[in-house]
């Protein structure tokens, strides 16, 4: 019986025998040598009391226990079987069969099969996972046939599983996939999952299946440089090629405008991506279809995403910019001198002279000669919310709390949230003194400071912004920026704000390194543009030996104005603007189309949206107003059919009467990119957990693992406590007690 004992302190047992010993020592101590009055049969009777005592707290602290056989339960344990269904299963790289095809023929091939040798001796359960996972009867996994799954979550759904199967009966788990998922960090996760299971005894037996051999493949994707298009002005179609497979290889990209052919770009494909822009221009207001399309390449597994569909809006509605000025300079005038060589552009300069003068003129181009521009003197300062939210951008100068009224100024608020327009500080700091209202839209925190002589330089976004893609020049924009005269003054900034995008800075030599010079930030629906720098008018008036350059300058403020009002709510000359949600969608997944409005009578606008499906059917949808804001009407729609899509805006008033915007729906996933098994992944899952990663053929060995892995791991005994027993704490309390007798007798207390 006593073999059965085992000992379990709640200390290091040297240090509970040091204890014992110890308190042996003090209680003999004590008894015989501080107890000298006491008789010395009562010394030895106490002593003896007292070290019984003691030897009970000590083998409580040593914490016996006694193993006992475990009990058994009538249930069988359980094994849960999860089945990927995700779509790169459906990959046919198995005997040109598909991976999911294979694995329910090898599961249910014969009555002898695994699964029915597993059900002898355990409850299985089966459950299919993608991006989530379900559980599943066994006739319906038998019956199953191709996988749907639009992307892979793994790990996820392992923990799911084990969260719906907390009860202790959890056994084993059984993984047949190829390993592809789409989940972010997925091997620290997996690990961390691994070691949980492995804690609980519940081993991930997986099964790799596919080949690790990547297809070859290549899809392309491509977008307009902006969201809309001027009459006449050139534009770009940004096309960008990932190839898989494909190593130095080239690939021919075709480009077709209204389904007819235009022109062809050859590009090499360099570690599995190339890149190529196709210049467009069109001459009349619309609507265009464009399409980019990759001709297939040599053994390329799917042809179905060489091919996208552009749509480009084009308006010759003019960009109504405001220049106000109170303090002007070589700048003012020679940004005004760029704003009016642009056709597109009409502008209106207000120049604050005095506080008792102010001078304003209207440039614009008339409808029959649209390169010359008429002088309209008699404009004036807007003071007014409807004339402000005219103007699609506004510029401003130095010193203009001259030209506004604090109240004015509170407008240009209103203009960036409401009316969703863009402000251009373009000389820097705008006031004198501190100015609350101007500050606060602001994308950075100017100081009474400047630098002399100093050039700036692009930064990452800078790079990438249009703003700096100087089109006529086969030189890189960090090189032209360099070679451009330097700025005669720029103003520091003491901080910029923490939503603020610099897209070029100055570096200095003292502790700050760089300092932001060109900076913007959103404020609500509008962009607002601060340029800390004087001297830019040099750009446009270069010495002859620069004049590769002398259409820079102009480039530089054509491009930032049409970048600043390119996502606006409003296309120049628009007071409904009609939005859909994005250009290209997936099968199932909802398209929000909006409606804006401004300066119209909403109890008397009906809109409606017409939308053609690729089959050519006609659909009727219609527009509800937001609850939240009156200026905005909304409808969803969920396409299922891949294609292109037609949707027609119908105004019974306002401008314009009809507005068209088109959208693609194709569908195109990582899960069908990137198919290559990935069994490294799957050998950590059941090396982390305990279990054995396993060949698909090899699969009929489970039941020796399972039975091999319970006699080593799962205990056939059990340990309990045999302490903490009602007659151990009463001798305990009677010798206490005893003791406690004898000692008031002996006139101890």
């Amino acid at each position: 019986m006593f073999g059965n004992v085992i000992f379990d302190p709640v200390i290091p047992m040297p240090l509970v025998i040091g204890i014992g010993v110890i308190m042996t020592g003090l209680v003999i101590a004590y008894y015989f040598v501080g107890a000298k009055g006491t008789g010395k049969f009562r010394r030895l009777l106490l002593t003896f009391i007292r070290l019984c005592t003691l030897l009970v707290m000590i083998l409580i602290l040593a914490r016996p226990m006694m193993q006992k056989p475990q009990e058994q339960t009538s249930q069988k344990p359980v094994i849960c079987v999860m089945a990927d269904s995700s779509e790169s299963m459906n990959t046919k790289d198995i005997n040109k069969k598909s991976r999911y095809e294979t694995m329910i023929q090898t599961l249910t091939a014969d009555k002898d099969n695994i699964l029915n040798k597993l059900q002898e001796n355990y409850d299985l359960r089966f459950y299919s996972f993608d991006n989530d996972i379900r559980r599943i009867s066994q006739q319906q996994f038998a019956s199953s046939n191709n996988a749907t799954g639009k992307d892979t979550h793994i790990v996820e759904s392992l923990m799911k599983l084990v969260d719906g199967n907390t009860d202790k009966k959890l056994r084993s788990i059984l993984l047949i996939s190829d390993g592809r998922t789409n989940e972010i960090d997925s091997l620290a996760s997996a690990h961390n999952l691994g070691r949980y299971l492995r804690s609980m005894n519940v081993p991930v037996w997986t099964v790799p299946i596919g080949t690790s051999i990547e297809p070859k493949d290549v899809f392309v994707t491509a977008k307009l440089s902006s969201n809309y298009m001027f009459v006449g002005q050139p534009a770009s179609i940004q096309v960008a090629l990932n190839g898989v497979g494909f190593s130095d290889s080239y690939a021919k990209v075709n480009l077709y405008r209204e389904n007819e052919y235009v022109t062809s770009e050859q590009v090499q494909i360099r570690s599995g991506r190339a890149e190529v822009t196709f210049p467009i221009t069109e001459e009349i207001k619309g609507l265009y279809q464009y399409k980019v399309e990759v001709e297939p390449l040599e053994d390329e597994s799917d042809i179905y995403n060489n091919k996208r569909t552009i749509i480009a809006k084009v308006t010759d509605e003019k960009t109504k910019v405001l220049v106000v000025e109170a303090n002007p300079h070589w700048d003012s005038k020679f940004l005004l001198r760029a704003l009016r060589a642009d056709t597109n552009i009409e502008v209106t300069s207000v120049f604050q002279m005095n506080m008792y003068k102010t001078f304003a003129i209207v440039e614009s181009a008339s409808e029959d000669d649209m390169f010359n521009k008429n002088v309209v003197h008699g404009a004036r300062m807007p003071k007014t919310k409807d004339e402000l939210f005219k103007f699609d951008c506004i510029f401003l100068g130095k010193d203009i709390e001259m030209a506004f009224t604090t109240d004015e100024l509170k407008l240009l608020k209103s203009y960036l949230t409401e009316r969703g327009g863009s402000i251009v500080f373009f000389r820097g700091k705008p006031y004198s003194d501190r100015n609350s209202e101007l500050a606060g839209i602001e994308p950075v925190e100017w100081s009474s400071e400047f630098m002399r002589d100093v050039r700036f330089e692009l930064t990452d976004q800078g790079r990438m912004n249009p703003i700096f893609n100087f089109q006529s020049s086969d030189r890189s924009s960090d090189l032209i920026i360099r070679e451009l005269p330097s700025m005669t003054s720029v103003t520091r900034v003491a901080n910029k704000k923490s939503l603020a995008v610099v897209l070029a800075n100055v570096k200095t030599n003292d502790s700050e390194g760089e300092i932001a010079t060109v900076a913007y930030q959103r404020y609500g629906k509008g962009k607002v543009m601060s340029i800390g720098s004087s001297g830019l008018w040099q750009w446009g008036f270069l010495p002859t030996e620069m004049d590769m350059y002398d259409d820079i300058y102009d480039q530089f403020w054509g491009q930032m104005i049409r970048w600043l009002i390119s996502d606006s709510d409003f296309l120049p000359g628009q007071d409904i603007s009609f939005v859909v949600s994005g250009s290209n969608f997936k099968p199932g997944e909802t398209v929000s189309m909006g409606v804006y409005v401004k300066h119209i009578d909403n109890s008397r606008y009906k809109p409606s949206i017409e939308l053609t499906t690729p089959d050519g059917n006609d659909i009727t949808l219609s527009l509800q107003n937001q609850p939240d804001n009156e200026n905005i009407y909304m409808t969803h729609y969920t396409p299922q059919e891949q294609g292109e899509y037609k949707a027609v805006l119908h105004n019974n008033i306002g401008e314009p009467n009809e507005d068209t915007a088109r959208f693609t729906v194709y569908y195109d996933s990582l899960e069908t990119r990137y198919v290559s098994a990935d069994r490294d992944f799957l050998d950590q899952i059941s090396y982390t957990t305990g279990g054995e990663s396993l060949e698909l053929s090899e699969i009929s060995s489970l039941t020796g693992k399972l039975k091999l892995f319970e006699s080593l791991l799962c205990e056939r005994t059990k340990p309990e406590d045999i302490w903490d027993r009602f007659p151990i704490f009463g001798i305990l309390v009677c010798l206490l007690g005893i003791e406690w007798l004898i000692r008031r007798a002996s006139g101890l207390l």
